[in-house]
């Protein structure tokens, strides 16, 4: 296959639907908020959104990218979230003198899926073996995350989530493709199981 050209695509939407049912045959996400895009790794990184048009990204961001990317050229769709803040981590100290370290809010890019490695389109790859893929190759760090997802146990995973903030969710099927620009039933982005 052709690699293929960031320019020419753009994110696949998730369907949104009110309520969903577990089933076996998907995975659950969280929705992050933020502005969603393609990151093209290579000599030139670029991001493009659902429009088409580059994503204004601070250049640091792109560079955090590329550097944890274990490829010469790939394409990964995710969101770049703002004002991003990790867990508070209690730092220990001498009796009680342990306090919470909280850390500021920052830009980081969460990635959830790849399309392109090394010149080899995945469009019609199915879902859990691009995420295999992706995880593979992406050593994630400070600014550049990966998205977790689970197959089974929705209900509580979800509570989860919600305790951290997330009111939305997206399920996707498994075996899905990835069709570039479309919204398909494929991906649906719910607000309760």
């Amino acid at each position: 296959m052709k690699n293929v050209e960031v320019s020419n695509l753009a994110p696949q939407r998730p369907r949104f639907l009110r309520e969903f049912a577990e089933s076996p045959d998907y995975i659950l996400e969280p929705a992050w908020r933020g502005t969603r895009a393609l990151v093209e790794v290579g000599p030139r990184p670029t991001a493009v959104g659902y429009d088409r048009k580059p994503v204004a990204v601070p250049r640091e961001l792109l560079d955090a990218i590329v550097a944890v990317i274990a490829a010469d050229e790939a394409v990964v769709d995710g969101v770049f979230v703002e004002g991003f803040v990790d867990e508070s981590d209690l730092e220990p100290g001498e009796g009680d003198d342990a306090f919470v370290r909280r850390t500021a809010p920052r830009e980081v890019f969460v990635a959830i899926d790849l399309l392109e490695l090394d010149g080899v389109s995945l469009l019609e790859v199915p879902l859990l073996e691009r995420k295999r893929h992706l995880a593979a190759i992406m050593r994630p760090s400070q600014n550049v995350r990966l998205t977790p997802y689970v197959r089974r146990g929705f209900r509580a995973w979800r509570d989860t989530l919600e305790g951290q903030g997330f009111k939305q969710f997206v399920v996707k099927k498994v075996n899905s493709r990835y069709r570039p620009g479309e919204t398909t039933d494929d991906w649906l982005q719910i607000e309760k199981l």
